[in-house]
């Protein structure tokens, strides 16, 4: 078995890498802590960091002429959950952005789940749990 420390980072490719990253800025309090210009792509990637600062998330360029939609479940299966301590603040938070939910919070149990998009159709979640997985 090889040692490992933590999960680094998750990487989602993104055909607007300008555009995904600022919006993780803007809309989820991200903070980029790298941007360099992609070699292969000629466009930017970044690694933004959660405002705990304990995750990462790099935004790397979709390859050209990959037709994966990240908005299709069945050719991307894939979401990030972030926790949040107050479901009804974040819910207020990501409709003053204009940010599109997939219904109300659901209750599964004593946590609260919340599924929303990012601006390239990725599946994300928020999660409320009276007691944190960490």
């Amino acid at each position: 078995m090889v040692k490992v420390g933590s999960l680094e980072h998750v990487a989602v490719a993104y055909r607007d890498t300008d555009t995904a990253a600022q919006w993780y800025c803007d809309v989820l309090g991200f903070e980029i802590i790298f941007k360099a210009l992609h070699p292969a792509h000629g466009v930017y990637f970044y690694f933004v960091r959660d405002p705990a600062g304990t995750g990462l998330i790099e935004i790397i360029p979709m390859p050209p002429g990959d037709d994966t939609r990240l908005n299709d479940f069945s050719t991307a299966h894939v979401h990030l959950a972030f926790d949040v301590e107050d479901m009804d603040a974040a819910v207020a938070a990501l409709e003053a952005h204009g940010v599109e939910m997939e219904g109300p919070p659901i209750k599964m149990g004593e946590n609260s789940l919340l599924f929303f998009r990012d601006p390239e159709g990725a599946p994300l979640q928020f999660v409320q749990r009276p007691k944190p997985l960490k």
